[in-house]
């Protein structure tokens, strides 16, 4: 493992170094890591599970009864419509404890120069940890509406074109989100991983210093998006078989034949999707680790910049 110097994260990085410090870091303590997320972890995936079984029986519903009692399935929906609003509230509640975990861990390392080893296989929330974590997804909810709602104003006041193509304003809206919520990383970053600082002080300057260092910040995220799908793509693919083959068994149904599927496939789908959401979440949590380095490299070369002016000036 490296040593407490190399692992600082107030240290010039390039985005390939950051990256493999930043995954050499989460492999390196993977263990301390599990001991201490793997409570609100587990929680996390079974609360997806179960969202996606309320999912497919909605489906399964609508493909049984669309075209032949189209009124049936409307008292029925509204139910699972409301079963799977809450459980992706109660997801979006887990996710963000989850995430304090992971962000307080951060901090200590940022303080400490280590990651803590937690002294029990269940820990309660870090209270300081889960308040910025809380109020960090809140502002970023919000500053995602703002920016899809400048994307909607191109095209309302008439600087997209109304006949664009699908492909060709998904572009647009990639291009106005990409440019206005890349450089919030970096002041979301070091609020998160600090314990004395100010969101909206750091905003003030951060997002400049962001937006300066934008083609750094998007070739780490780029590449870390990539690796990430191609691992999710491989570790999603039993619960992508068995939503398939679930869809296409109500669609043989409606056409008079068997149902197909064995009676406990409702308990198996649970825990496939449970064990494939639990290994999913920590490839997610991999991304946080280089986007860590990556807003340290960022604050040691605005450090560095600072210091060049004061010596000029003086």
């Amino acid at each position: 493992m490296e040593t407490k110097n190399e692992e600082s994260p107030l240290k010039i990085r390039s985005a390939r170094a950051a990256i493999a410090a930043g995954l050499r870091l989460y492999m390196g303590n993977f263990r301390r890591i599990f001991r201490a997320t793997w409570l609100p972890a587990l929680l996390c995936a079974m609360v997806a599970a179960f969202a996606t079984r309320v999912m497919i029986t909605a489906v399964g519903q609508i493909i049984q009864v669309l075209g032949v009692q189209a009124l049936a399935y409307a008292p029925a929906l509204p139910q699972q419509y409301l079963a799977q609003t809450g459980l992706t509230l109660l997801d979006a509640i887990v996710t963000v404890v989850l995430m304090s975990y992971v962000f307080g861990m951060l901090a200590s390392h940022r303080a400490e120069g280590a990651i803590p080893y937690p002294t029990r296989w269940w820990l309660l929330p870090d209270h300081h940890s889960l308040t910025r974590t809380l109020a960090s997804a809140a502002i970023w909810l919000l500053t995602q509406v703002v920016a899809g709602g400048l994307v909607a104003a191109l095209f309302y006041f008439g600087f997209v074109r109304q006949s664009m193509t699908i492909m060709g304003a998904g572009a647009v809206l990639m291009l106005v989100i990409s440019a206005l919520l890349i450089p919030l990383v970096y002041p979301h970053m070091r609020y998160l991983t600090t314990r004395d600082t100010n969101f909206f002080q750091l905003l003030r300057t951060g997002y400049v210093q962001g937006l300066r260092r934008w083609g750094y910040m998007f070739t780490v995220l780029l590449v870390m998006l990539l690796l990430l799908m191609v691992a999710l793509t491989v570790t999603t693919l039993p619960a992508i078989v068995l939503v398939v083959a679930s869809i296409y068994s109500q669609m043989g149904a409606t056409m008079g034949d068997p149902l197909g599927m064995p009676s406990y496939m409702d308990w198996l789908s649970l825990v496939v999707f449970t064990l494939s959401g639990f290994i999913q979440t920590y490839v997610i949590m991999a991304i946080h680790f280089p986007t860590y380095y990556m807003a340290g490299t960022i604050e040691q070369q605005e450090i560095l910049r600072n210091e060049k002016a004061e010596n000029t000036i003086h």
